[in-house]
């Protein structure tokens, strides 16, 4: 045998079988490349495609407020060395965006663009121009629902579940900025589930697609073209946009719309519990092994978790099937449940696990004769001759009453209840409730994002307590 020629066409087959294996792998990425340079070309096709099919669902829209020192209007003040007139002061306009959910004339907004309007026009795609009217509002999740009559039939979007968008997921926004209808710019989601604090109930998406003053109440798009959330702000430190902005999840706003559209206002569940943040050394002396959910510092005897047996030192640990983590968290879950809903709650009681049911309740409306001072979550009133035999106040006592406080609120939190008197905010005395109104606005103008009050307890005690303003 020779061996030469064996171990030559030995070599010549293991040669042809490496070269076939290189060239099948030389196919594979080749058709790789292409696949992935095919999708870049559909994504860049489609984003204009994309605009182009939604674009007339967006509207403008436009305001009149009042500038009779509203704190809430956008009016600025007086030129420097101007004369006064006299003459009553002029409303002023302001600019949002919009999107149509029902082709019969039903858009969706944001409540702060439509807050303390008097006149509320909606200006369509192609230009034009029809009165709305407000169904209602929310402050809470930042929502409005408006309605106009259009001669024909409007284009509309739809709602995507926001739960199943992923970070990193290509997302389009469409509004008017700075007057600028029809203004679209892209992005991603860059994370999920956001609170910053604006609200008990911040569960935002935040995006790095701009979104400018004007922006606010514009569709958040995902790529098939569906609304997973309404464009609400922007965090920057000069007015433009940096990258940091934020959108309501359309799951979060999906319910609230409905609640308005059929009430007017919305009817948002509520237990009735003053909550408490867990630490460590808490749960350590409760028997909670490890820390997990929410400690029950008060119950409202008011509200539902009474009746069903909750108590002060009790720890939710669970409600309606899921986790709770935190304060806000539960807030949330409670807030998006409807009212008259009976739910199942686990509490950890002296180390054993409770299971309970609560059938959720709506939260009371505002006490008649007191005035709601929602950025410290609480309703307000004078100091009446009844109210200061009821509280034993002394004769030169000064300062307003909390009638009520929402328990779910950072002053609910920390103890403030009703019949606590506040006598002074940031050092300065308060006489009337319009006195607290107008040192909270006074406040918030300036920028401070926080304020102390001094209160007066039912005990008799003073002390210093600081709020965030919300």
């Amino acid at each position: 045998m020779d061996i030469r020629h064996a171990g030559s066409a030995a070599f010549r087959a293991a040669y042809r079988a490496i070269k076939t294996a290189f060239a099948r792998i030389l196919a594979v990425c080749f058709a790789a490349f292409l696949a992935v340079a095919s999708c870049a070309e559909a994504q860049a096709t489609d984003l204009p495609d994309l605009a182009g099919r939604v674009i007339d669902a967006v509207v403008n829209i436009s305001t009149i407020r009042r500038a009779d020192g509203d704190p809430n209007s956008d009016a600025q003040s007086q030129p420097a060395g101007e004369p006064e007139t006299g003459d009553p002061p002029r409303p002023r306009g302001s600019l949002g965006s919009g999107f149509v959910i029902d082709a019969s004339g039903i858009i969706v907004t944001n409540e702060h663009v439509i807050r303390g309007a008097v006149e509320i026009d909606v200006i369509l795609n192609n230009g034009t121009r029809l009165r709305a009217e407000l169904l209602g509002e929310d402050a809470y999740i930042d929502v409005a629902v408006l309605r106009v009559q259009p001669s024909t039939p409007l284009p509309v979007v739809k709602f995507a579940d926001s739960d199943q968008i992923r970070v990193g997921e290509a997302v389009m926004a469409i509004g008017n900025p700075s007057g600028l209808g029809g203004t679209v710019t892209a992005g991603i989601v860059s994370a999920k589930n956001r609170d910053i604090r604006t609200s008990p109930f911040d569960n935002f998406i935040q995006t790095d697609a701009a979104i400018n003053r004007g922006n606010s109440g514009g569709p958040l798009f995902n790529m098939a073209g569906d609304v997973i959330g309404i464009n609400t702000l922007g965090l920057t430190p000069s007015g433009g946009s940096i990258g940091l902005n934020f959108a309501v999840p359309a799951n979060t706003a999906q319910p609230i719309i409905a609640q308005l559209r059929e009430f007017g206002e919305t009817r948002r569940g509520w237990l009735g519990v003053y909550l408490q943040e867990m630490t460590k050394e808490i749960a350590e002396a409760l028997r909670i092994d490890p820390a997990r959910g929410v400690l029950i510092s008060g119950v409202d005897p008011r509200g539902p978790a009474a009746p069903a047996g909750i108590r002060a030192g009790d720890v939710i640990v669970n409600l309606n099937n899921l986790e709770v983590r935190d304060p806000r968290q539960l807030q949330r879950i409670v807030a998006e449940i409807p009212v008259g809903t009976a739910v199942p709650v686990t509490v950890v009681r002296e180390g054993r696990s409770t299971e309970l049911t609560v059938t959720l309740t709506r939260r009371e409306a505002p006490v008649p004769g007191t005035t709601i001072v929602s950025a410290l979550g609480m309703q307000v009133s004078g100091i009446t001759p009844e109210l200061r035999n009821e509280l034993r106040l002394r004769v030169d006592a000064r300062g307003v009453v909390v009638a009520a406080v929402n328990p779910d609120s950072q002053a609910g939190r920390l103890g403030i209840r009703p019949g606590t008197v506040i006598t002074e905010v940031q050092n300065e005395a308060v006489d009337s409730p319009g006195d607290l109104v107008r040192r909270v606005e006074a406040l918030k103008a300036e920028g401070r994002s926080s304020l102390v009050i001094l209160v007066l307890a039912a005990n008799g005690q003073t002390r210093i307590v600081a709020l965030n303003l919300s």
